[in-house]
């Protein structure tokens, strides 16, 4: 008995050895990493899309469950490949790399997923979601990077041609240029319109003493918007959500002092004529229409974009 659990034992032990003595070569050895490379990365693919596309939360998280799965199942079978001869630099340095790739997906991109429902609630929620993808994402970089490097190590010294699919590294590309835009353009639009709903939201709870200094802080909002965003160049030839948000600021900028301060003063003021009160509400009303409207067509605006660029 003793003897059989020393032998199943001794087993364990040798069978990742003798997984990479199966391999006669190099070439054939480095294959079985870039297959699972592929099926990572086509995955990881399905995920990036989807969270640019702006997919339903339920359907992000099924594309990153399915990341994660891919990646348990690759770590299993680069583990059983085991070091090439004496030399484990590939090896080592490709469980590091899937590692850290898993911590992303189920740690770091799963806690962005936490925010998403509420990330457009205001201008600290959307940071806040925008900072925990960022961590992700630089994460899953450097776990690209750090595989690379390794496999770079091993192509030079052993002699053998690495195969790398140039045509889904320009997908990734295109697919991060678009993600930062939208993300420069829709934060610094948020940042207006968090203002714009602080005021409506101090107005309907009659807290109307802060109203003055409301309205100065949105003008301040969209001086710096308009700075932050004339400093990030649209992707050439699609400027349409640059657009779609200057004129937004233009909008709110220009009735600041037409509509907007006239109508807190109203509110502001404790015994209020009732024609003036009559019209500030009106004003109140059309203003948070407009306010509906310029949200619903920037986030049109936003996915047309977005599947445009992802389309050609």
């Amino acid at each position: 008995m003793k003897r059989a659990l020393l032998l199943l034992l001794l087993a364990l032990v040798a069978a990742p050895n003798l997984e990479a003595q199966r391999f006669k070569d190099p070439r054939s050895y480095y294959r079985e990493f870039y297959s699972q490379s592929r099926r990572i990365q086509t995955k990881n693919l399905r995920y990036v899309e989807a969270v640019a596309r702006g997919d339903d939360a339920r359907v992000v998280n099924k594309f990153r469950q399915m990341v994660v799965d891919q990646l348990k199942d690759s770590r299993k079978a680069i583990e059983r490949v085991g070091p090439y001869k004496d030399d484990d630099v590939l090896h080592r340095e490709y469980l590091a790399g899937l590692d850290m790739y898993l911590e992303a997906y189920e740690n770091d991109f799963g806690a962005a997923e936490e925010l998403t429902a509420n990330r457009y609630n205001s201008l600290k929620d959307l940071e806040a979601y925008y900072e925990a993808a960022n961590t992700a994402e630089v994460k899953v970089l450097d776990a690209a990077y750090k595989i690379e490097k390794a496999e770079d190590y091993f192509g030079k010294t052993y002699q053998v041609d690495l195969r790398r699919d140039t045509v889904m590294a320009e997908r990734f590309l295109r697919l991060d240029e678009i993600i930062v835009m939208v993300r420069e353009v829709t934060l610094e639009y948020f940042r207006v319109d968090a203002e714009l709903q602080r005021l409506f939201n101090a107005i309907d709870s009659s807290k109307t003493d802060e109203l003055n200094a409301i309205i100065t802080d949105l003008r301040r909002s969209i001086k710096k918007a308009e700075v932050e965003l004339e400093s990030k160049e649209p992707i050439d030839g699609y400027e349409d959500l640059h657009d779609q948000a200057f004129f937004f600021f233009d909008e709110v900028n220009n009735a600041i002092d037409e509509e907007l301060r006239p109508m807190a003063e109203v509110f502001e003021f404790k015994y209020k004529d009732q024609d003036d009160l009559e019209d500030a509400q009106n004003t109140l009303a059309s203003f948070k229409e407009f306010r509906d409207d310029m949200y619903a067509e920037f986030f049109a605006v936003r996915k047309d974009l977005i599947l445009d660029y992802l389309e050609e």
